[in-house]
């Protein structure tokens, strides 16, 4: 995409290419998914990092505890676990400002960006998204409470996946419908549609991501699965 594109207002300039492909519909599913795949992992990597799948990691471990022990009491108190994920999730946050300002004393030379961004002189940016983190163990949360979830195993990687799941609603797919005109004259249920067509196939990658990402506690080294190669039909070839 030429410098300066820009195909949807509300899109970050990541998700661009993915969006006019989508809309013009002219490429085949898997060349779009392959696309968006690109932008949202680039986004993970460069705009969150790893100290959120840190702290997704220590809060799964909070809700497995918590989950296993109610299970042997038999018993849970959901307003308080909620109130505790709050916390650690605030705890989190104030301890981003800790490393920021210990930085400012060590080195001097820090700048601040807008809020909930720390730009080091080393110019790498730290997101530390509460929201996200609170939205994540909170959907979990409320699974748990009205049956909609029992396998209290592999939390960590659940809230880890559940994060990923959130960057990608929260800056490309909940934002689509934020323009009233979308691209090459496309109607907003038809736009839609598309989107939800390829949604199983990003949180299927997601889902990959997420144990990959748990394991390393990094996400420098989350890659795109392989492209499944067409196989060329020959004509030659008995089928029966």
């Amino acid at each position: 995409m030429p410098d300066g594109d820009k195909y949807h207002s509300k899109l970050s300039w990541r998700y661009q290419e993915s969006y006019r492909e989508l809309c013009e519909r002219k490429c085949d599913r898997s060349e779009i998914v392959w696309t968006l795949k690109k932008a949202l992992l680039l986004d993970i990597k460069k705009s969150y990092g790893v100290q959120p799948v840190k702290h997704a990691k220590r809060l799964g471990k909070i809700l497995q505890g918590a989950m296993e022990n109610a299970g042997k009491n038999s018993s849970m108190d959901w307003a308080t676990l909620s109130k505790e994920i709050h916390r650690q999730v605030r705890q989190a946050e104030l301890t981003a400002v800790f490393m920021y300002l210990n930085h400012i004393y060590r080195r001097g030379t820090a700048m601040l960006c807008p809020y909930r961004v720390v730009y080091l002189p080393e110019n790498s940016c730290k997101y530390y998204e509460e929201e996200l983190l609170l939205r994540s163990c909170k959907g979990i949360i409320h699974e748990f409470r009205y049956n909609q979830r029992v396998d209290t195993s592999n939390l960590p990687v659940v809230v880890v996946e559940r994060l990923f799941q959130e960057i990608y609603k929260s800056n490309f797919e909940e934002r689509i419908p934020l323009t009233s005109n979308h691209y090459a004259g496309l109607d907003r249920i038809t736009v839609m549609e598309c989107v939800e067509a390829i949604n199983p196939d990003i949180l299927a990658e997601i889902s990959k991501w997420a144990k990959k990402a748990t394991l390393d506690e990094d996400v420098k080294n989350l890659r795109r699965s392989p492209r499944q190669k067409v196989k060329e039909i020959d004509l030659e070839e008995n089928l029966l």
